[in-house]
This record gives C-alpha cells, structure tokens and sequence, in this order.
C-alpha cells in the first residue's frame, strides 16, 4: 500500500482545490495528554488506509478537487500562529478544513468565519475565562470564540465547572450534554443559523471509540451521530476542523479522525449533487 505525506484523498494544488486540507501542529496547553502536535501528519498517514469511495454518501471523492496545503508554522507564540493562520485563510478559496493539534487552534482556524454560528463538539464546556493562568488554555477556546462575535452551540458536553454551565446558560450558548443528544433535536437548535462552522473535539466521543485524546471523558458520543448530524447541515456549513487527537499506537483514533474528514467532505460534496 502507498503511504504518503499528504491527505490520501489531495489530488491538486491548493490553489485549485474545492476542498483544502491544513494542520496546526500546537499542543502547549494541553493539560493531561500532550501530543496533538503529532496529530495531523497521524491523520494524513492514517488516511491511506481509507477508500476514496464515501458509501454513506455514494460519492467518489478522487473526482472531487482536494488539496493539502499542509502545516501550519507553529513556532513562537499563539498569536504569531492566529495571525499566521489568518493570512493562509486570506488566500483559501476552497472549503477549508484544519487537523489540530489541541483545541485552542479553533480560536485561529476561525478567524475567517466571525459571523458564522460556531457548532462545537465537546466533551468540556471549554469556557473558563482562564486556565493555568492563560486565556487562550484549550480549556478557554469557546469563551474565546463566543467573546470574537461569534454565536455559539455546544455537543456531547458531559464535563466542566459549574461557573461555566451558568456562564452558557446567562448568555444564551445552546448546549446539548452526551446523554440528552439526538441528531433531529442538535440540528433543529441551528436551523435560524445560514452559516455554520463544525468544529470537532474527538474526545466528545465515548473514549471506546477515541482512546487517543488529550481528556479523554467516559459516557460520550458515537462517531456515526455527528455525521449524521453534519450532513443533515451540510449545506450551511462553512469551514470545519478535526482537534485534540493524540496518536495511538494502534491507529484507533488518527483513523477515526481521518474517516470523519473524508466523510465530511463527502456530505458536503452530496450537497451539491443534484436530486
């Protein structure tokens, strides 16, 4: 089998892909299991393993335009990465999609999209205001996000302090926690919504599934209900990224996260083929 560095499904530059691949190799937050930064070449060589044909969608993704414009650069600090990221964004033509590194890169990843609904997948609330004495700890991301303008749903939440389940609450943040999510009820609460970013913390899924996680949070989600989930609005979805993966000697979870994005691009892609 060949195994390159690139996403398996890249098949043109990224000048001229609909869909365009970046990671964001930075964990220096991460407060339990570090190794995110390993993360998105794990998922570019997990993704060799994978069929180009989406049979959920019925959709061959080697006809569709995919590029990988490969890693960000993550030396120096966090805002010389945003800002690095925000000058990439400037550029993208394409549907963009990031592979962290830990979830504090959703803050960068974002940066184009400020008036889309932010849809997150998360096992945390991730809205302290600080953590470790910084305000852009992984653990703050949300809060961060919500403070840019940004409007914000949360997914598979079954973990956080109660000073953050009162700051959602005060400030009109949906929120689902893993025992009460269904798909119909999660798309219904985004529906007023026209544009929607997705970001994915794979440890919103039941460590079962993911074990390669940064806080891995038992009781959590099936990989198969976010995808439903994404294509019932896939249409309206605007950027997407893949966070807090931390390889795992058997591949579990780097395969996991490398199957999501190619079945994310396939709903999108579904999308747009005529009825």
């Amino acid at each position: 089998m060949h195994i390159d560095s690139y996403f398996s499904l890249s098949n043109c530059d990224a000048e001229e892909a609909e869909y365009l691949i970046y990671g964001i190799p930075y964990d220096a937050t991460q407060s339990f299991k570090p190794g995110s930064r390993f993360a998105p070449n794990a998922i570019r060589e997990a993704s060799w393993n994978l069929e180009s044909y989406s049979n959920l969608f019925d959709v061959e993704l080697s006809l569709v335009k995919v590029g990988d414009a490969g890693n960000i650069n993550c030396d120096g600090g966090f805002e010389q990465i945003v800002e690095r990221t925000k000058e990439f964004l400037g550029e993208v033509e394409g549907f963009p999609v990031a592979i962290g590194g830990e979830h504090s890169i959703s803050f960068a990843a974002t940066s184009k999209f400020r008036k889309a609904c932010f849809v997150v997948f998360d096992a945390h609330f991730d809205l302290r205001d600080e953590f470790d004495g910084d305000r852009f700890n992984h653990a703050c991301t949300t809060r961060r996000i919500f403070e840019s303008g940004m409007r914000v749903a949360i997914f598979g939440v079954r973990s956080g302090i109660k000073e953050e389940k009162r700051f959602a609450e005060e400030n009109g943040i949906k929120y689902l926690h893993a025992w009460d999510f269904e798909v119909e009820k999660a798309v219904k609460m985004v529906e007023d919504f026209d544009k929607i970013y997705v970001s994915l913390d794979v440890d919103a899924f039941d460590p079962a599934f993911a074990p390669g996680v940064s806080t891995p949070e038992p009781f959590g989600l099936k990989p198969i209900d976010f995808i439903r989930f994404f294509a019932g609005i896939a249409d309206r979805v605007v950027g997407f990224d893949v966070v807090e993966v931390v390889p795992d000697s058997n591949k579990v979870t780097q395969t996991l996260a490398a199957k999501i994005i190619l079945e994310a691009i396939a709903a999108k892609v579904r999308c747009d083929i005529p009825k």
